[in-house]
C-alpha cells in the first residue's frame, strides 16, 4: 500500500501543477513527444478511470502495443476540461493499476516522469521529492518490468551516481548528475547535456 500512497501524493501534486497553468500553457508541447501538457493530464487520468476489461480491450485493439493503447486512452479524454480531469485524478489518486502485470512502482515512475515532462517542456521551476525520485530510479534500473514504461539505455558496465542524493546503481564507467536528470535520461528524454562521465559514450 505504501507505493500507492506515494502515487496518490504524486497524482495530487500533478493536479495542483496542472490547475496552476494558463490555458495557453496547457496546450504547449511537453517533453513527451506524443502529448501537450493537457494531453499528459488526460493520459495520467486515464489509468485511474479505466478498468481491467477496458484496458485489456484497448491493448488488444492496439495490436498489443502499450504505447498505442496509452495514446488512444489519452485521446478519448483530451477534450475534457482541466477541472474535470484533475477532479477525477484526485478522487482516484490511490487507485491501484487495473492490471496485475503493472507493478505499483510503474505507476509512481509514470507520474514522476510526466510531471517533469510538463515542467521542463514549459520551462517551469519545480522538483520532485526524494521518495518519488528514489522509487522511480529504483524501478527504472532494477525492476524487470521497467521496459514496459520505456526502453532504457544500456546499463551493463555503467555506474549511475546521483550528485544531489544518496543514490547510485551499477558498476563500471560512471554517469553522474542530478537524480532528476538521471531519471529523465533513463526515460529517454533529451537531458544528456545535464549529465557527465565516461559512461555517457554508451548513451549518445
Amino acid at each position: 500500500m505504501a507505493q500507492w500512497n506515494t502515487a496518490a501524493q504524486a497524482r495530487n501534486e500533478f493536479a495542483d501543477m496542472m490547475e496552476s497553468l494558463t490555458p495557453e500553457q496547457r496546450q504547449q508541447q511537453s517533453l513527451c513527444d506524443a502529448w501537450t501538457a493537457h494531453e499528459v493530464l488526460a493520459h495520467v487520468t486515464s489509468f485511474v478511470e479505466t478498468g481491467a476489461g477496458s484496458l485489456f480491450a484497448t491493448i488488444i485493439k492496439s495490436g498489443f502495443n502499450f504505447d498505442k493503447a496509452a495514446v488512444a486512452m489519452a485521446a478519448k479524454r483530451s477534450g475534457r476540461s482541466t477541472t474535470d480531469l484533475t477532479a477525477s485524478l484526485r478522487a482516484n489518486g490511490s487507485k491501484s493499476s487495473p492490471l496485475p502485470m503493472f507493478p505499483e512502482e510503474l505507476t509512481v515512475a509514470d507520474i514522476a516522469i510526466h510531471t517533469q515532462d510538463v515542467r521542463r517542456g514549459l520551462g517551469l521551476e519545480g522538483s520532485l521529492g526524494e521518495t518519488l525520485l528514489r522509487t522511480t530510479l529504483d524501478f527504472q534500473t532494477a525492476h524487470k518490468k521497467a521496459d514496459i514504461l520505456v526502453k532504457r539505455p544500456p546499463l551493463d558496465g555503467i555506474k549511475l551516481q546521483a550528485a544531489d542524493m544518496d543514490w547510485s546503481f551499477g558498476q563500471g564507467a560512471e554517469i553522474s548528475g542530478s537524480a532528476e536528470a538521471i531519471m529523465m535520461a533513463l526515460a529517454q528524454r533529451p537531458v544528456l547535456d545535464e549529465l557527465s562521465g565516461d559512461g555517457l559514450a554508451n548513451w549518445r
